[in-house]
């Protein structure tokens, strides 16, 4: 299994999801000892949904899709994109 320590390549997601279920989609992500890490891209006001962009290590990689998985059973989740980055040394 690759690390992120070997490879210094993350995971990155762009996701997009309702206004209304980013709290629980945060909330998960640390309730799952802080899994990945992320930010909420910019809006406009009155915008009802919010794109995420979320960074995960190689490591953890199959343990988030796991999750985004059984949250995408009860909410919708759109993966706008999904990309291996690698990190500039």
């Amino acid at each position: 299994m690759k690390t992120y320590i070997d490879s210094q390549e993350l995971i990155q997601y762009t996701l997009r999801m309702s206004k209304i279920d980013t709290s629980f989609f945060y909330f998960t992500l640390e309730a799952n000892e802080n899994i990945a890490f992320y930010s909420t891209l910019d809006f406009e006001k009155g915008q009802t949904y919010r794109d995420i962009i979320v960074h995960i290590t190689p490591e953890l990689g199959l343990s988030f899709a796991n999750i985004l998985k059984h949250l995408q059973s009860s909410r919708k989740i759109e993966i706008l994109n999904q990309t291996l980055i690698k990190e500039k040394s």
